[in-house]
């Protein structure tokens, strides 16, 4: 007998995406499937829409609320699921063919898999990407700080709650609930899942397609970006004390601060359309938070570094955490911009993926 599997779909103003979300779900190959729509209180025609996927299909649920967020949205379709594994998957989205679900169910079953972990490819009205792979592995690899390093920043598959398969019951036996943070609130659930050391396991097959949606809080400017970011990285810690785990895991908040400083920048230079001054007026607000200084402070001092295996992070960490520290924001700032002019964060994402991808009319085109 196939382990039921609740598939979880916040959804809220993407009317024109829903169709092809859910065409996805339903052409499943797995049988097991609980689908739950989550209506957060969306002003378009997407509550109608969800209910008559619910009329239609007798395993589809749906949830109406008034707008509470994306990660309290994931909560409320957690609180009427029934399933032994529970997925998450945005409504921009979609599930990478029909075999998607079952590849994570079975290795989630021959794993004992706390979570289940899959590629993932990106699309848009152009073409699909190749497929992103975790580089990652089983076993107690998954203890190491490079585990961590790679999963939740080098390559990024650990840090989302989309593409992968989460047992229920763990989640519940250690009060797992995404919290309310305006963005990165899969990054804050899933460091958060980390710290209560699950059995991880991995397919290698993509599971899941992302849609560049420009449109989505992810390519949005961020004016509250210093308070939610310090916060996902204090609570983290807070939430470790509580647990009697003080100490533990500081390598996630410690690089979660680190890159932030990064995104800082680069929103100030991307959305703001700001200079080097303003990019480095924004760090210096940034290097006023005591939790701030004291993991530059460490990371300057090649703390958790020491255990990465990149040799290009091993050295770029400490060196730019030191000049941070130092109060060199204007310099750090113009080589941000000068790694930006070289489309090095692109390359360094782009290098992720195939070189090209495939429009729908059989022409290539660069990712």
């Amino acid at each position: 007998m196939e382990a039921l599997v609740s598939i979880i779909i916040p959804v809220y103003k993407t009317e024109k995406y829903l169709a092809a979300c859910m065409d996805s779900v339903l052409s499943q190959d797995y049988p097991a499937l609980e689908v739950i729509l989550v209506d957060d209180g969306s002003p378009d025609n997407c509550p109608g829409l969800c209910d008559s996927y619910a009329e239609k299909y007798p395993h589809v649920k749906v949830v109406h609320q008034t707008n509470r967020g994306l990660g309290l949205s994931r909560n409320s379709g957690m609180e009427v699921s029934s399933g032994k594994y529970v997925m998450f998957l945005d409504s921009d989205d979609c599930l990478d063919g029909p075999g998607a679900v079952r590849c994570l169910a079975e290795r989630a079953e021959k794993t004992c898999g706390d979570i289940v972990t899959g590629s993932f490819r990106r699309f848009h009205e152009h073409g699909t990407s190749q497929a992103n792979h975790h580089h990652l592995r089983e076993g107690s690899y998954t203890e190491t700080v490079d585990f961590r390093f790679k999963g939740f920043y080098m390559y990024g598959h650990l840090a989302y709650n989309w593409g992968k398969l989460y047992r229920r019951q763990f989640l519940l036996d250690n009060d797992l609930w995404c919290k309310a943070y305006p963005f990165t609130q899969d990054k804050a659930h899933n460091m958060a899942c980390c710290a209560c050391r699950p059995r991880y396991a991995f397919v290698d097959d993509s599971v899941y397609l992302y849609r560049v949606n420009e449109e989505s809080v992810t390519f949005r400017y961020k004016k509250n970006f210093i308070p939610v970011w310090i916060s996902i990285a204090s609570d983290f810690r807070e939430d470790l004390k509580k647990k009697g785990m003080e100490g533990a895991f500081e390598d996630l908040p410690a690089f979660h601060i680190f890159f932030g400083s990064f995104f800082l920048v680069k929103q100030e230079l991307q959305f703001q359309k700001h200079g080097i001054r303003a990019s480095a007026k924004a760090l210096k607000e940034y290097g006023k938070d005591p939790y701030v200084k004291k993991a530059m402070k460490d990371l300057a001092g090649r703390k958790h570094t020491k255990e990465i295996q990149a040799r290009s992070w091993r050295i770029l960490i400490p060196a730019a955490a030191r000049l941070f520290s130092l109060h060199g924001y204007l310099l750090f700032a113009a080589g941000i911009r000068l790694l930006r002019n070289l489309n090095i964060d692109g390359k360094i994402t782009n290098s992720r993926y195939s070189k090209d991808t495939e429009n729908t009319d059989g022409k290539e085109k660069r990712s």
